[in-house]
């Protein structure tokens, strides 16, 4: 049976990591960790944590050290066949580990990349028949090979836990664009399964959330560009044009978003070192268009009775193969 290690991280998130921690609680896997990082928060996060006592493996910084940091101490004291990332103001949707377990279980993935489910105010409550009773997946040879949209988020992010040691977790003083970073020190060797229609879990929108530092995200992209320029990345010259058709895509998003809302210095330095990446990016985007993206997958969602799809603390899922 696959373990999974839970790994959520705070800062500042005396609003909303009881919900976090609450809805990591009452998932239905019976062997998972759940490991919290307080990075050193100011407020009352750390009351709100010692409140959980044993139930949780609670790590408290002294200094602020950075989302990665705090990730990255997470996975150290993991125990977990899998990691299991979660953002403190996002909250997991019921089903999440059941549907991650049976596709560990069916195509033994490196890395699941999960959807989301954006939204605002009150966290939502959905039921597994808001979304239908059959999940699509795509599935990749390597990571890098992605070729479906997808938001991106640690939140959205599972990976074995021996790949994740491997390549050094997330790289430190890479953030924002830590994801781009990661998917890229992981190669071609990860075979990765994608959730197309079914999120598992819900994404906090609101004033603080890292995406509206749009003049950030472009000066750390241009980071990452250097480290691929500078051959820091696996894969070597046989397959450059495949980690620049992947990091030119974001390269081109950061740079339209900066430019639009008249960042225009740090907008022209990502253009200045990152267009023969995001000329292939947009030549592989053509070409996808017209060819199409990879080939799916749907995975039936048995149920022994039906009740069961929108109950939180039981074990809803046996998925098979469709």
């Amino acid at each position: 049976m696959t373990k999974f290690s839970i790994i959520i991280t705070s800062y500042k998130q005396e609003r909303f990591i009881r919900q976090a921690v609450d809805s990591a609680l009452v998932l239905s896997s019976p062997d998972q960790e759940i490991i919290v990082v307080d990075d050193a928060s100011p407020d009352c996060s750390p009351q709100i944590l010692k409140e959980y006592g044993d139930r949780i493996h609670l790590i408290r910084h002294e200094k602020n050290l950075g989302a990665n940091a705090a990730r990255n101490a997470g996975a150290a004291m993991a125990q977990g066949d899998y990691l299991v990332f979660l953002d403190g103001d996002d909250c997991f949707l019921p089903w999440a580990l059941d549907l991650y377990a049976s596709i560990i279980e069916l195509k033994k993935p490196k890395v699941i990349l999960c959807k989301l489910l954006f939204f605002e105010g009150a966290t939502p409550k959905p039921g597994l028949r808001d979304f239908g009773q059959a999940v699509e997946i795509a599935e990749y040879d390597a990571i890098i090979h992605k070729d479906h949209c997808y938001r991106g988020s640690a939140s959205a992010f599972v990976i074995e836990h021996e790949a994740f040691l491997k390549v050094g977790g997330f790289t430190r003083e890479i953030f924002p664009c830590e994801l781009e970073d990661l998917t890229v020190k992981l190669g071609f060797g990860c075979k990765t399964i994608q959730i197309l229609s079914h999120p598992t879990l819900a994404y906090r929108m609101h004033d603080q959330n890292t995406v509206h530092q749009i003049g950030r995200f472009a000066d750390t992209m241009c980071v990452v560009v250097r480290k691929e320029k500078n051959g820091e990345y696996p894969g070597g010259p046989a397959h450059r044009l495949e980690r620049y058709a992947y990091l030119g895509g974001p390269a081109v998003y950061w740079f339209v978003r900066a430019f639009r809302d008249g960042l225009h210095g740090p907008a022209l330095g990502l253009l200045a070192g990152s267009w023969p990446l995001m000329a292939v990016a947009i030549g592989s985007r053509l070409a996808r268009r017209i060819n199409g993206p990879s080939a799916t997958q749907w995975i039936k969602l048995p149920f022994a009775r039906p009740a069961l799809v929108a109950v939180s603390s039981e074990r809803v899922l046996n998925l098979i193969v469709h």
